[in-house]
């Protein structure tokens, strides 16, 4: 019983990890539409959204939010399809990085390092 219950539990971890490090097609953002750096997309009513603040706070990274509620728009135009999102945009709008779900230890560390 014991291995079932603990052969259940890693397999429901590998089930929603690959969802927290999921890939996101690349965004499409004309250069000058958002300033260069970190952006984190949100919804109002997303309850991930708000751990996904709070680790970027805790990692002391500097984010510009951008939420649905506020400007459906941007999200269209972007091609935002899921949120939370975060991505660190050069320029001229390019990705220097981008992922979704609640931000990893590991996606902090490259949001930092770009």
């Amino acid at each position: 019983v014991v291995v079932a219950v603990i052969a259940v539990a890693l397999g429901l971890a590998r089930v929603s990890r690959p969802w927290q490090d999921s890939a996101h097609p690349a965004l499409t953002i004309p250069e000058g539409d958002l300033p260069a750096g970190v952006v984190l997309f949100t919804s109002t009513d997303c309850d991930q959204c708000s751990s996904a603040r709070a680790s970027l706070k805790k990692a002391g990274i500097e984010y510009r939010e951008v939420t649905y509620e506020l400007e459906a728009g941007r999200f269209e135009r972007y091609g935002v399809q899921g949120v939370p999102l975060l991505a660190n945009l050069d320029e001229s709008g390019g990705q220097r990085f981008l992922a979704a779900g609640v931000p990893t230890r590991r996606s902090l560390r490259a949001v930092q390092r770009t």
